[in-house]
Parts: C-alpha cells; structure tokens; sequence
C-alpha cells in the first residue's frame, strides 16, 4: 500500500465526529446492530454504522475510514491490508431453494453442483427428485456471484464462474435471486436462512430450501458439525497495529465475538464458539478451516 499509507491514521468521513466507525455487510448490520448499541452505550461513545456489502466495507477500510468492517465471506488476499486483524463472528448455513412446487426434498451436494454446472439439465435425471421418469422439468440454475475474489460462499458450490453452466442465470441482488426462484418452475439458488425469511415477509419472494446430504440449512447443530457442507462466515475486522489502531475499535471487536451467542436466532448465525467446540480450525480470532 506504501510508507504513506502505512503511516495514516483513521480518519472519519462521518457527517457528525464520532468515535469509531464501522462498516457492515447486510446480514451484520441488523444482526450486530443491538449488541454494538450496547456497547456504545456502557462505554458513552458514539459510534456510526454504516449498512453495505463486503465491497463498500473493502473500500472503506482501504481509504482507512472505518475502525471496522463487516464481510459475509472470508478475506480475500487483497482484503488482507497491512496491520488489519479478521475475527470471525461465526457461519450461517447457504440454504439451496427451488420453486415450491418442486417435490424434489433432499440432494447429495455432488448432484446439486452438477444442477449448476449444466450435467443435469432436468429434475427428472435426479433419482430423488421426485419427478417421475416421463415428467419433464428442464433445469434453470440462478446464482449470485458475489465476492468473487473471496473464497467461501458460492465458491462452496463450484469454485469459479466458468464451472457455472452456459445457460446459467446470474443476478446481482439477493432480492433477485429470491424472487427469480419462487415464480421459476425448475429453478435452483440460493441464500441464507435470514435473507430467505426476510424477503419472503417484505415481497412474498416464498420458495423451499432443501436438504443437502440429508442434512437441513435450519439443523444448527448439522451446520456447526460441519455435516451441513454450504455456509456463509461472517468476519469483522480491527487494526491490530499501527497509527490505524485504535483501542477502543479493538476492544469493540473482542465484545463482538464474545457476545455473538446473544445475536438473535432469526439470523441463523452459528457463533465462533459453537464451532471451536466442533474442532473448527482457528488461528487466533480468525476461522482457517472445517473440523476434520
């Protein structure tokens, strides 16, 4: 990045001064908002949050205008800025979702990356479908390819985009995804349990999440086992050292992680304690790997 940047410190764009500023993406917002509130009020700061994407929280942090930022996904190498630490929050399970009259119930998540790489191009191919063998469903795969230079997420899926199928259809916005695949016969997707429920309230976007290998998004403790295959992380990040860091963002962080068991379940996310317990591999506040 350069001794000149190496030598700024943090410097707020807020409209009003604050004390720290932090940046999340649109899962963490409402989850981590209350226990940030918390926070704020026990030590009398202010602190301004700001709702966006893992983009908008990469950039602010690159401009070094934010004491912390929020990411739905693991870091990326050019996320991995100088002096800047990643805590992990905890995962939510991506949940696979079809058009509710699909009578397909469960799918080994081999077959579902061959529904998305164009192998199987009709539900009826898939002996647990449930479509009989002279009813035809062609196949209409939808995917959100978000982050691409992050791993995690739909990378879980197919690793890059061109594992995708030619016909693939990709939207840009999770309420695109949702909508696309509740008035798609033959659609797959897919999203977390909180955004799935979320828009289904706000716009009637309703489909039906499966079972992957037996295994449902809604089983937390298949998701924390690590048995349920396809997740989100959510990380947030501090400045561990340099004109950047800042105490009080360091010790906002710890208060976090620590308090992530308080989030409210409706997030679906699985605190980074629940999985330490399961084996999940940590080095220091930062979730490497799955258990073994």
């Amino acid at each position: 990045m350069g001794d000149d940047w190496e030598r700024k410190g943090i410097s707020h764009t807020t409209p009003q001064p604050v004390d720290l500023a932090v940046a999340l993406d649109q899962q963490l917002y409402p989850s981590l908002g209350p226990l940030i509130e918390a926070f704020a009020k026990d030590r009398g700061i202010k602190v301004a949050v700001q709702n966006g994407t893992c983009g908008i929280s990469a950039g602010l942090l690159a401009d070094k205008a934010a004491d912390i930022g929020g990411f739905c996904c693991p870091p990326g190498a050019s996320d991995r800025l100088p002096g800047l630490k990643y805590h992990t929050i905890g995962i939510g399970a991506l949940a696979l979702i079809t058009h509710s009259s699909n009578p397909t119930e469960n799918i080994d998540v081999d077959d579902a990356r061959k529904l998305f790489g164009n192998d199987i191009r009709d539900w009826s191919e898939l002996p647990m479908s449930g479509f009989k063998a002279d009813t035809r469903q062609p196949v209409r795969a939808l995917a959100r390819l978000h982050c691409k230079v992050r791993p995690g997420h739909w990378r879980l899926i197919l690793d890059t985009e061109q594992q995708f199928g030619w016909d693939l259809t990709e939207v840009s916005a999770i309420k695109d995804m949702l909508q696309q695949v509740s008035i798609t016969p033959g659609a797959i997707g897919y999203e977390t349990l909180w955004h799935i429920d979320r828009l289904a309230k706000e716009n009637q976007s309703v489909v039906k999440t499966l079972r992957v290998n037996g295994m449902s998004p809604h089983d937390n403790d298949a998701v924390a086992r690590g048995a349920y295959p396809l997740y989100r992380v959510f990380n947030i990040t501090s400045w561990a050292d340099g004109p950047a860091n800042n105490e009080l963002g360091n010790e906002l962080a710890a208060y976090l992680v620590d308090h992530a068991g308080q989030i409210k379940p409706e997030f679906a996310i699985i605190p980074a304690s629940d999985l330490r317990r399961y084996g999940w591999k940590f080095q220091d506040t930062e979730l490497l790997g799955e258990p073994n």
